[in-house]
Formats: C-alpha cells, sequence, structure tokens
C-alpha cells in the first residue's frame, strides 16, 4: 500500500503538498517527517533525479521519485507494493498537480507546504491505488510495465554514518552498475561454442569410460575402479566449468582458475600414460574454456530509453 505522498519543486526541492494523513497495517498514526525529509533530500541533491526516475529501498519502505516539468513527484510505498502501481500512481498524480497548477503558480511558492490544499486531490488518488481490485478498468498495466522495461528506474542505495554527537545520517549511494535490467553476459562467440562442444565430446568420453568400470565393479581390478572414479570426478568438473562459462555469477574468475588446476591434476592422472597427442588435445580442450571464461564479460547494453 502507499503510505506518504509529496510533491516537490524540482529546482530547490521545496516541498510544496503532501498527505497529511498517514496510517499503515500496525496502527501507527504518525510518521517521522524529519526523517523522511532528510532521506528525500538526500536521494535528490546527490542523484540525478531531476532527470531521471529512481527509487530506493530501505528496510521498511520503498520510495519512488518521478520527475514531471518543474516538479517531482515522490510516494512511499510497503516493500511488497508493485512498482508498476507506484509509478502509475506517481503520474497519475503529476497529471492532475499539473492541471490544477500552472508552471508559475509552482515558480511563486515562497514557503514549505504552500500548496497544501492539493491534498484533497491526493487522499482519493491514494485510496483508489491502496485497492488494486478496483483499478482494473482505469489503468492499462500492459502499458505502464512497457514503459517501464523501456525507461527503467535507477536504484540508489543509502547507508548509515555516525557522526560526532553520535548521530545518525543517512548517506546515499548513487547507482553504478545496477541500473536498468541485471547485466547479463556477452553472448556465446563462436569460440565459445566450439570449446562447449568439445567438452561435451570430452564428458561423453568419461560417462563410457564410466559405465564399462561400473559392468566390471565385481572384478578385482583396483586400477580400472580408481580411473572410472577420476573420470566421474572429470565430468563433474568439466559440468561445472560448463556452467561457469555459460552463467553469469559471482567470483568467476576464482572459480574458473579453481576448476582449470584441478582438471589438470586430473587430466594428468588419467592420461599421462596415453599417447602425446591425446594428452595435448585434453590439455588444449581444458585450457581452452578456461581462456573461454575469462575472456567472457558484462554485456555492455545501455538500457533503450524513450525520448
Amino acid at each position: 500500500m502507499i503510505l506518504y505522498a509529496l510533491i516537490l519543486r524540482s529546482r530547490d526541492i521545496l516541498p510544496l503538498t503532501s498527505t497529511t494523513n498517514y496510517h499503515c497495517s500496525n496502527g501507527e498514526s504518525a510518521i517521522d517527517l524529519k526523517l523522511i525529509n532528510k532521506i528525500v533530500k538526500s536521494v535528490l541533491k546527490t542523484t540525478d533525479i531531476p532527470k531521471n526516475k529512481c527509487f530506493l529501498r530501505t528496510t521498511d519502505k520503498t520510495y519512488y521519485f518521478l520527475p514531471c516539468l518543474n516538479i517531482i513527484c515522490m510516494a512511499m510505498c510497503i516493500p511488497s507494493y508493485p512498482q508498476v502501481l507506484a509509478y502509475s500512481f506517481l503520474e497519475e498524480l503529476a497529471g492532475e498537480f499539473t492541471k490544477k497548477y500552472d508552471r508559475f503558480k509552482v515558480e511563486q511558492a515562497l514557503r514549505p507546504y504552500n500548496l497544501i490544499e492539493f491534498d484533497t486531490t491526493i487522499h482519493p488518488i491514494q485510496q483508489m491505488y491502496n485497492k488494486p481490485q478496483q483499478l482494473t478498468s482505469r489503468i492499462n498495466l500492459a502499458e505502464i510495465t512497457r514503459d517501464i522495461t523501456l525507461d527503467p528506474p535507477q536504484e540508489v542505495f543509502i547507508v548509515e554514518e555516525t557522526s560526532k554527537n553520535n548521530i545518525h545520517t543517512p548517506q546515499v549511494i548513487p547507482p553504478t552498475v545496477r541500473v536498468g535490467p541485471l547485466p547479463t553476459l556477452e553472448p556465446l562467440s563462436f569460440i565459445d561454442k566450439t570449446s562447449l562442444t568439445f567438452t561435451i565430446c570430452l564428458i561423453i568420453h568419461s560417462i563410457v569410460i564410466v559405465m564399462d568400470t561400473w559392468r566390471s565393479w565385481t572384478t578385482e581390478d583396483d586400477e580400472s575402479l580408481d580411473t572410472g572414479w577420476l573420470h566421474f570426478c572429470s565430468i563433474l568438473f568439466r559440468l561445472a566449468q560448463m556452467y561457469v562459462l555459460t552463467h553469469k555469477q559471482m567470483y568467476r574468475w576464482k572459480k574458473g582458475w579453481t576448476l582449470f588446476l584441478v582438471l589438470l591434476g586430473i587430466d594428468w592422472f588419467l592420461y599421462f600414460n596415453d599417447d602425446l597427442w591425446q594428452v595435448i588435445l585434453v590439455y588444449f580442450i581444458t585450457t581452452l574454456t578456461h581462456t573461454c571464461i575469462l575472456r567472457r564479460k558484462i554485456a555492455i547494453k545501455l538500457p533503450q530509453y524513450q525520448i
């Protein structure tokens, strides 16, 4: 649900109007306006919010910001409230405000909350959006979702720093990587697909040997049994190497080097008695896959913003 709404002047972050009634499910009847204003000003002064919409997550609230002409609309919601409905609420709020007050009226405001009478318009819109089942005939969720996908809001982060007087001050960290859609890896190149094909061939070869070892596990050929276990381990590590190559995850380089060194040791014990060309081929495939892991980076793709 939407807990609080605020409209500010973008030029100097002067609050023009806001909701005058506040309530939530735990029975609170008042909010910490000083803390909210401190957080809002920290976000607006630190980020490029007059040009871009953004949102801020805290432990128990989510703040959404939407710039429109010479004003900025803010909605404070519970964390589970849908982002689509929050921005739809802000767009409708901004539309109603700009219809009632022109640019000259906004620039003429000298004191905070000089247009507080607009609360009578905010309240029914807020009540309507707090009951989403009544909105199906009023808003086009598909269109709003498409707009957010094409012009994704940027997320900012906030930390608390303690001053000398042991006072906690919110500090906003501007977005760096987490802007728009989550980052993905570059598309698989021809070399990447070739290394995956060679690795699959080695896995199939190891599976055949493991199956032969399984059929003869009752024999007393201890060396064959040990070789079967090593081939089984190589299957697991090569599957992990393929997963690291094809999926984005944390510590890709560390995982890639760990798998590479382990596979080099396993390959040595498995193939050091074979022909030299087999040893070179296996080591070449293992090294090629590891090189592909190191060279495949995060795709640099900017969001397609609407102009």
